[in-house]
């Protein structure tokens, strides 16, 4: 099979379902990657996929794959790039691992329901790969602020990550900036988190005594919280 053969294959899928034919779209989809899978040699497969992989992730082509800027494979295309990029990661290979990471590590990924290849862990592994690039700095560095912004959602309610947990976060991250010249944007986003949970951790240890929201407004900072519903 030939690369131009592969792209007409999901292209016939996209107009179908484009055209609102989603069941006949899924069909033609499934009877492609089954052939895919029985027909071409090992060989070919790696080569296509790798080139699917670099055109959709770090060429922006096949926009119909995404949604609102996320990634949004369908599932049997998405089995066949689970499959190769579980051989690549193991193999530990580059931008494989990132690769892998754009496509199953921030959404749920059906191929692998029980997490049997961590997300985290092969976003780590491509951030100390040699041949580490620009694009894996900035997802690790945005994993880290992610997940401040997921534990500070419910302040001043709670924290929903471990102190222990920020500590972590706050360190790689400042890793990551001590590393590579990353933009003022990053550092700045990196600052509020940190005065943010400093603010919440000074408040909360000494007994929630205070209007949170004014020492948030002391400290320099903008935070909304989000409205909490309490049931008896």
């Amino acid at each position: 099979m030939t690369y131009k053969e592969f792209c007409a294959g999901l292209d016939e899928y996209s107009a179908l379902r484009n055209n609102g034919l989603k069941k006949q779209a899924n069909k033609v989809l499934f009877a492609f990657t089954e052939n895919f899978r029985k027909s071409v040699p090992q060989g070919e497969v790696d080569a296509l996929l790798c080139r699917f992989c670099r055109d959709f992730l770090d060429e922006d082509k096949f926009p119909e794959f995404r949604v609102f800027g996320g990634v949004h494979v369908p599932f049997q295309l998405s089995g066949l790039l689970y499959d190769y990029l579980k051989r690549e990661c193991a193999a530990e290979q580059m931008p494989h691992l990132r690769w892998a990471y754009e496509f199953f590590g921030r959404y749920y990924n059906p191929h692998d329901p029980t997490l049997e290849q961590d997300p985290y862990d092969i976003l780590k592994r491509a951030y100390e790969h040699p041949k580490c690039d620009d694009k894996t700095v900035v997802l690790y560095f945005n994993a880290q602020i992610d997940e401040l912004g997921f534990g500070a959602h419910h302040f001043p309610v709670g924290c929903c990550i471990a102190r222990k947990v920020y500590l972590e976060d706050v360190k790689t991250a400042e890793k990551i900036i001590s590393e590579h010249d990353l933009p003022k944007e990053f550092v700045e986003e990196l600052e509020y988190y940190k005065t943010l949970y400093r603010v919440y951790f000074e408040w909360a240890d000494g007994g929630k005594n205070g209007d949170f929201n004014e020492l948030i407004k002391v400290a320099g900072i903008s935070f909304s919280a989000p409205r909490a519903y309490f049931y008896e």
